[in-house]
């Protein structure tokens, strides 16, 4: 059985946010790894206008069939109304850290 796995990006306010939403998805054994990120400028368009803020880059790495339940995880620990939620496919991997990846994160429901 072939297993794919994923980075998901999520962006927050601060580095608390990244750290509480880190340790809730490893500790469920939705993701085996979180790199937190040095604070960024981030610029966007909502609501019709052109916003900027700091935020801070939450990488997450896990299998592909946990992005729902990561989303679901994410969402009540993130203050945004919409949070930036971005899973890239991990193409290639080496297999002594795929078969980490797969022994870090739980079966998928």
């Amino acid at each position: 059985m072939t297993m794919h796995f994923i980075d998901i990006w999520v962006n927050c306010p601060d580095r608390e946010t990244a750290e509480k939403i880190a340790e809730a998805v490893i500790g469920d054994k939705l993701a085996a790894c979180a790199n937190i990120f040095a604070p960024i400028r981030s610029l966007y368009r909502w609501r019709g206008a052109v916003e900027q803020a700091k935020e801070v880059p939450l990488l997450l790495k896990t299998r592909a069939e946990h992005f729902d339940a990561v989303c679901a995880a994410v969402r009540p620990l993130h203050p945004y109304e919409v949070p930036s939620i971005t899973a890239t496919a991990i193409t290639d991997v080496d297999q002594e850290y795929a078969d980490w990846l797969r022994k870090e994160t739980r079966e998928p429901a």
